[in-house]
């Protein structure tokens, strides 16, 4: 069994477990209390302004790294470091399990920041929407590697309907003719090879060699350097960055950021 297929297997899981014992009529009730800060809407206004868009990660592990962070309150403190510093948007790991987050980093982070933020787990469920508007996300993430089209279609429908921004997320080219197909503005490419965890970031230039200029195309997994920004910004039409490991890891995240922005 794949990894993909293991985390699949364990969120249906967890979502029904987690649906059973909640009340689904309140939660429903309190997503209609947020209202969802546009998160495409930052990313376009950012590249209008002929700048990159960075997606600033908070993650506390994956399968592929390990622990990365392990201190609550500095996490907090990471989020407003990203927002006084440039960052576009924030993506906030949320799965228990594989990632080692909670709900309540993305509900807590909502409270100390005002930016559009993407909440980042598993998405199988349309009760996950409801949860993810409850808890202060803009915008959910879509797997095509791990539901299938038709799945992916009704919860991106739902969302949309709902006022949250949805990125979907390829990570070959069947998947990305999907993605540009969908209503979506927003299609994420996985450096990130799922099955051995290899990565590659000329896979989003590979992916996006005839891309239609209007979807907003964000390159996730392996950036760390000014260097692989370039490099991507001249072999693609991609301006938009999802970076998290790199960041948390970062002796001095200020300086990193500045760096990658210049």
């Amino acid at each position: 069994m794949s990894i993909l297929n293991e985390i699949y297997n364990y969120k249906k899981e967890f979502v029904t477990q987690k649906k059973s014992k909640s009340d689904y009529l309140k939660i429903k009730e309190a997503a209609t209390n947020y209202t969802p800060k546009g998160f495409v809407k930052k990313i376009v206004k950012n590249n209008l302004n002929k700048k990159i868009s960075i997606i600033g990660e908070l993650k506390k592990a994956s399968p592929s790294a390990g622990t990365i962070f392990n201190d609550d309150q500095d996490y907090f403190n990471i989020a407003k470091i990203y927002e006084e510093n440039g960052i576009s948007c924030l993506s906030i790991l949320t799965d228990e399990k594989y990632f080692k987050g909670n709900d309540n980093d993305l509900s807590q982070i909502r409270k100390y920041v005002s930016l559009p933020i993407l909440r980042k787990d598993f998405i199988v469920d349309e009760y996950q929407l409801h949860e993810s508007k409850m808890l202060g996300a803009d915008c959910i993430l879509i797997i095509l590697a791990m539901i299938d089209e038709v799945k992916a279609r009704e919860l991106e429908d739902q969302a949309i309907k709902m006022g949250l921004d949805v990125l979907i997320e390829a990570h070959n080219m069947k998947e990305m003719e999907i993605a540009l197909d969908m209503k979506s503005d927003l299609v994420g490419i996985n450096n990130r090879n799922l099955n051995d965890f290899s990565v590659n970031i000329n896979n989003s230039i590979d992916l996006t060699k005839n891309t239609s200029a209007d979807k907003i195309i964000v390159s996730e997994s392996g950036i760390k350097t000014k260097n692989d920004i370039d490099f991507i910004v001249l072999n693609s039409p991609i301006r938009t960055f999802l970076i998290g490991e790199s960041l948390m890891r970062s002796l001095n995240i200020k300086e990193q950021i500045r760096t990658l922005l210049i």
